[in-house]
Parts: C-alpha cells; structure tokens; sequence
C-alpha cells in the first residue's frame, strides 16, 4: 500500500516532466490522450487489451496510420481516413502517436 501511495504522490511531477519535453520538442511521441485539437499524428503504438487493439485496428487506428485530432472536449474525437472516431482518454492514453511537424 506504501508503495502504491508513493507511486501516486509522485506521478504529478511525471506529468509535469512529460508536458516539458512536449514544450521543448512538439515532435515527440507521446499519448494520443495528451495531443491537442488541430494536431495531426502518426500512430507509433496501440497498446490497449487485445479485444479493444482489434478494433481500433479494424476502425483505421494502426501502427503507421495517420490521425487527425478533431476535438478533445469529452474524450477524444478523431478524423481517420475522412471518418470520425471517438475514443475515451483511457483508450486514447494506451495509443502512443508522434505528432507531425505542421
């Protein structure tokens, strides 16, 4: 229980160090969860359980597919090949996307 309490009481300072390499370099992978609307990504990673990877992958969302962030309001709002897609941030926190350069 310790551990997991101290886990916890650090995790904000990851955050912070996380939203600093995303300042100092916009090009870095990172979430799909921590990408802003109007950004477009490469998909790097999909590592959610299987059963939801299948089909996301079925749905356009794959290693070296191109996205495109519509809205980010509640959950995430994707343009994937000319459709759209929504996800919940936990579905889109276990996606890892390298933004491209604008």
């Amino acid at each position: 229980m310790l551990t997991s309490l101290l886990s916890l009481l650090r995790l904000p300072s990851r955050s912070r160090a996380a939203a600093a390499a995303l300042i100092d370099d916009p090009t870095a992978a990172c979430p799909l969860a921590d990408c802003r609307a109007g950004l477009r990504a490469t998909v790097l990673c999909v590592a959610c359980p299987v059963h939801d990877a299948q089909r996301l992958r079925t749905l356009g969302v794959f290693e070296g597919a191109s996205v495109g962030i519509v809205d980010t309001r509640s959950g995430i709002l994707l343009d994937v090949r000319g459709s759209r897609l929504a996800l919940d941030m936990g579905v889109a926190g276990s996606i890892t996307v390298q933004p491209l350069t604008p």
